[in-house]
């Protein structure tokens, strides 16, 4: 009976859920769309912003942003330069193509992370929003790109899906991972598989970095794929960093307490009071 109680107001956030556009021009030009998802809950809620994977779309982060909005955190599901609504860029169409690495360049793969980092100058500014209270999830180069905008960013806690497509972020790409994740300080959940090459070496890239956990698993499975089996597990880590307890509200820590003097710690002030109360 008590899991069912739980429920109701879980299944409540979810469906009072308040979706609104985003639209950005970006630095050089690009015109980026997204979709911000508030949960209908009082106060302000912490916020992640999703960034897929190559040839898809915001929409692919469902399974996850309905988990998310269970747990009264929002979502702002952006759809990357060259993607889905994100494909004019001074009025042209520029969007990608099957060829991953000819997209990279024609579209400008390297500018992923200030996009990301715009967009959450943006979020910060909206109502209803916490903006002390940001994650970034990524997946394959989505995840790649979150890593690199965490300084920017400056997020509470990171989920990297298979961050992969390094060739698309030039030389000493693989180093410029790890500074980027070094500098972020966020909480960073990396899950990758033995059979995916490039995401597999990136996550081994990161694995002793303060504040990153590692989940590696046998097979090929590659960013999206992983909701299948691992959706509650994501939504999970982000209500542990960026709620607490699961309720959606901050973490205010007790006022310390006053400091008091043990009774047998000898000072003037003890001195002067026992004297006080000495008999004449």
């Amino acid at each position: 009976m008590r899991m069912l109680r739980l429920l109701v107001p879980l299944a409540a956030l979810a469906l009072n859920a308040a979706p609104s556009d985003m639209a950005l021009a970006s630095a050089d030009g690009y015109a980026l769309r997204g979709t911000l998802t508030l949960p209908g809950t009082k106060g302000k809620v912490p916020v992640v912003i999703l960034a897929h994977q190559f040839g898809a779309d915001r929409t692919g982060w469902a399974p996850l942003a309905e988990r998310l909005a269970a747990r009264g955190i929002g979502t702002l599901a952006l759809d990357l330069r060259g993607h889905g609504a994100s494909t004019k860029k001074n009025g042209v169409d520029v969007a990608v193509t099957s060829d991953f690495m000819a997209s990279a360049k024609a579209v400008g793969f390297t500018q992923i992370p200030a996009d990301l980092a715009q967009a959450a100058a943006w979020l910060r500014k909206q109502p209803g929003v916490d903006g002390r209270r940001i994650g970034l999830a990524g997946s394959s180069v989505g995840a790649f790109s979150v890593l690199l905008a965490a300084p920017e960013v400056k997020p509470v806690a990171v989920l990297s899906l298979s961050a992969a497509g390094t060739g698309a972020f030039g030389a000493d790409a693989r180093e410029g991972l790890k500074g980027a994740t070094l500098r972020g300080k966020a909480s960073t959940l990396v899950l990758a598989s033995k059979g995916d090459k490039d995401a597999f070496e990136n996550a081994q890239a990161l694995k002793d970095l303060p504040g990153v956990s590692l989940s590696l698993k046998e097979g090929d499975e590659h960013g999206f794929d992983y909701f299948k089996t691992r959706a509650d597990l994501m939504a999970v880590f982000f209500g542990e960093y960026l709620t607490y307890h699961h309720t959606g509200k901050a973490y205010v820590p007790a006022a310390p307490k006053k400091p008091t003097t043990p009774g047998n710690v000898i000072n003037d002030q003890t001195v002067a009071s026992q004297k006080a109360q000495a008999p004449k």
